[in-house]
This record gives structure tokens, sequence and C-alpha cells, in this order.
């Protein structure tokens, strides 16, 4: 298994397989970066296995792991939101914004009436599942009733109730436990001991889960973009107002382009403020340290304000809020 803290489940998953007692439709669910993805994989490999071997703790190299594992299983195959049909006049382009009828009716629907190409099963991932229209939610649901036994439906998503309960209901779940910072520090320095300064920054970072702080780890410009995103951030706030507010809409447009990267320089406001809190200069780099210390001097309770406030801002983007105002919010509420 190559999938990292989720001993209970692997080892159930595990026990299913040994039994014979594979479901054909599963919810992974669970935190983002938790493992739902790499717990997928690791599932469809298990089953698909030409070596059938009885060794659950040992990376299998036969050539169905490793095509499942590198994405080019003829058998596996993974839907995304960005995901597109096969008929150019029907997708001409990825929308990002839902997981399409057409790509569930060609690479769900379709294929369950096939047997495996090459394998003993036939897997489809949908990831983010909380994607899924209502139209190609409700033309699952016939398909996961009458599904053959060599077809596999495996649904990631990480709030289990953002699914239809129609959907639910005919389907096994699981919930990835949430892995403890111990855990993940653990894990992190057993396979990367050489990098024991950078994984602590890196659990600094507003508590990333196992994928998130593995991301950042094997992110060749990780650390540099956050240098230049603390500059950024101490700059902003010493503006002026009307720079505050510039600011402001530059994040809503953002938003509306990458949320992913506006989430990203909320984490970073957000870990500034935290480091602040508990800094001590012997474990910081010399620009980190002339960066903080000018707002060291704030008192504890205006940046635990200023914490709240991003927390809450945050929340607010989650409930759909209007990205303008969620952020004009945040920037008049700055305790500085």
């Amino acid at each position: 298994w190559e999938t990292l803290g989720q001993k209970r489940i692997t080892e159930s998953l595990y026990k299913i397989y040994k039994e014979n007692n594979i479901p054909n439709s599963l919810i992974l669910y669970g935190e983002k970066g938790i493992g739902k993805m790499s717990l997928a994989k690791d599932f469809s490999r298990l089953i698909n296995c030409e070596n059938n071997t009885t060794n659950k703790t040992k990376l299998c190299e036969c050539a169905s792991c490793d095509k499942i594992k590198n994405m080019l299983h003829p058998d596996f195959t993974v839907i995304e939101k960005s995901s597109m049909c096969s008929n150019n006049s029907c997708c001409k382009s990825p929308n990002n914004s839902a997981i399409k009828n057409c790509v569930i009716s060609e690479n769900i629907i379709s294929k369950s009436k096939f047997s495996p190409f090459m394998s003993t099963y036939k897997v489809v991932v949908v990831n983010h599942a909380n994607y899924l229209t209502k139209v190609s939610a409700e033309s699952l649901l016939k398909t996961l009733e009458d599904i053959n036994n060599n077809f596999i439906v495996i649904f990631l998503i990480e709030n289990l109730y953002d699914l239809p309960a129609t959907i639910i209901s005919r389907c096994q779940t699981w919930k990835l436990n949430k892995i403890s910072e111990k855990e993940i520090l653990e894990i992190l320095l057993g396979n990367y001991p050489e990098r024991q300064k950078e994984i602590l920054e890196i659990m600094s970072f507003g508590s990333p889960t196992l994928g998130e702080a593995s991301d950042m780890l094997n992110d060749s410009i990780f650390f540099e973009e956050r240098q230049e995103g603390l500059r950024r951030i101490v700059k902003i706030i010493n503006s002026p107002m009307s720079d505050k507010l510039n600011y402001s809409k530059e994040l809503a447009l953002l938003y509306r382009k990458d949320k992913e990267r506006v989430l990203y320089e909320l984490k970073i406001w957000k870990n500034l403020f935290r480091k602040i809190l508990k800094m001590d200069d012997t474990n910081e780099d010399l620009e980190t340290i002339s960066i903080m210390r000018p707002l060291k001097k704030e008192n504890k309770l205006r940046i635990k304000k200023n914490i709240q406030n991003i927390l809450k801002t945050e929340d607010n983007l989650k409930f759909n809020a209007m990205p303008s105002l969620v952020f004009d919010n945040f920037i008049i509420n700055l305790e500085v």
C-alpha cells in the first residue's frame, strides 16, 4: 500500500478482497489531501494484481499494478470535473465546473456493459464527486443497481453528504481517518530524514494534511513562493486603505479564475499570524525574521483576531458568498 496513515481501512479493504466480498460501488470520503485518490489506486492495484500476492505490504511491480500507478491502465479510468467525452461537438473544452452527464454516460454507463480488457476488474474513479450535476447523478442510479460483478465505481469526496442520498444508499462508504500532525511529522521525517528543516517549516504552514505536506515538499518552488507571499502580505498590511481595497479587488477577480490560488494566499496570511504568535528566531532564516519582526510588536489579542478574520473569510467563501464583499470585509476587519 502506498496509502499512508490509513492502516484500519487498508486492512479492511484487504480483508474484503481476500474474502471475495468486493462491493461494486464505494465512496471514500475525508478532508482534502488525506489520501482518497491514493487509496483508490491502491485498491484498484490490489484487485487487479497479476501476481495475486498474499503479502499485503509489498509494492508489486507487475504490468497491471504499474499501469494503474501511472494512470495508463485500459481498465482504470479517473473522471475529474475537467473530463470531457469523446464527442468534439459536445465537449469542445474542459469547463472545470461540473461532471457532465455525457462523461458519466461514456465512462460508466456504457463501459459497465463490457468485460474488462486485460484485468479482472474494470474500475472507474469519480474524483470530486460533489461536482456531479443533478442529471448525471440521477443517470447513475440504475447502473449502480444493476452493475455487473467485474465493474467497480469509486466515488471520492470530502463531505459524504454533498452526494445525493440516492447514490449514498447504493454504495459502501469508507471514511478516511484524520491523521494527526504528530503522525504526519513522523511519516515525513521517516521518508525524508535529510529534509528535517523544510518539513518543520511545512508543518507550521496551517496544519497541512499529509497530501498537502507531501505536495509542498516535492514542489521545487514552494518555499520561494511562500517567501514572496510573505513579502506581498507585509507590504499590504503596511499600505493605506485604498491600496488594501485594490488588493481586495485583485483577490476577487483571481478567485473567479483560480480559487485554489486565492485559498493558498489566505493560507499564507493565516500561517504568518500563527507563526508570529509562537515565533522563535532561532528556528527562522534571516529573511523570515526580518519580514515578521515588525509585526511581532502587535499584541497577541489583535493577532488572534486576524486569524479569526481569515477563518471567517474562508468559511464565507465555502458557502458561496459574494467574493468581492467577502474580501472587502476581510481587509476592513484586519487589525493592523
